[in-house]
This record gives C-alpha cells, structure tokens and sequence, in this order.
C-alpha cells in the first residue's frame, strides 16, 4: 500500500488544520515545516520578510527532518499562498529531499488570490510528478478522498 506524508508550512494555522484534515481522512502521516527563525508575529511583518525572500531567493533554514522520508510514495504538500505563490520555507523543504518516483500533491490555504503560480515553482524545485494545486480552502472530507484519486 502506498505511503503518504502530509508535510504542511503553516504560519497562523488555518494550513496545518487543513493538513490535519487531510491526515483524519487518509490515516496519513503528518510533518510540519518549521524554520529556525520565526516569522513575525504581525500580518505587515510577515509581508515584509515573506517579499524579501521571495524577490531575493532566499531559503530559511528548517528544524526538524521526515524520518525515512524514502519509505514515503506520495506526498501532499501544504502551504499558504504567500506573493502569489508557495513559501520559500516550501522551496527549502523540497531542496533537503530527493522526490524522485514521487507523487506531489500540492494544497493551499489563501486570501483570495487561489493556487496562482504555486505548482509551477513547485515543479521547478522537486524531481517528482508534481499534480496541479488544491485549493484547499473549502475542502470537505469527501473532496480530499476524490483529489487523492487523481493521477
């Protein structure tokens, strides 16, 4: 039987209880990304240092590791859609693992804006066979079981 993790970035947890939902309906495992240095605590900091290191490439450094991440087949992949896109926390995450013969399921949590250019910057940092992004704000139980079935 395929293996799924559920690795999720979540700054106020509005992603991680998706992740958590997502966990409850498939009995997958769950792994938060978490990086050394917090984000600000305030919605206009977290804008600030989300832009610097998107416009400058920057990758934060990560706490924690999946153990025996290569026993995982399938992996879905939470976030929030920050500047139009997936966290540079995200890109970090996919640089310490080899995702070859992996399935990647993209999710987002967002204000309005939708997925926009996440599974592309996702494909561009992940040798795996990235699927296009869920948005994940509305995602009922039965919809998650249906999203997982896509191939």
């Amino acid at each position: 039987m395929a293996k799924l993790l559920i690795a999720y970035f979540s700054k106020s947890g509005t992603t991680r209880a998706k992740a958590e939902q997502i966990a409850r309906v498939t009995g997958g495992d769950l792994f938060e990304i978490k990086t050394e240095k917090a984000y600000p605590q305030s919605y206009a900091g977290t804008v600030i240092v989300g832009k610097k290191e998107q416009l400058t490439g920057e990758l934060p450094k990560l706490t924690g590791r999946v153990e025996d991440f290569a026993a995982y087949d399938r992996v879905a992949l939470g976030f929030p859609v920050w500047w139009f896109t997936c966290p540079q926390a995200v890109v970090s995450f996919l640089s310490q693992y080899d995702f070859s013969g992996k399935t990647v399921w993209p999710f987002c949590t967002h204000g309005g804006s939708g997925p926009r250019g996440s599974a592309g910057k996702i494909r561009a940092h992940c040798a795996g066979d990235v699927k296009d992004c869920l948005d994940a704000n509305k995602l009922t139980d039965e919809g998650v079981a249906e999203w997982l079935k896509t191939e």
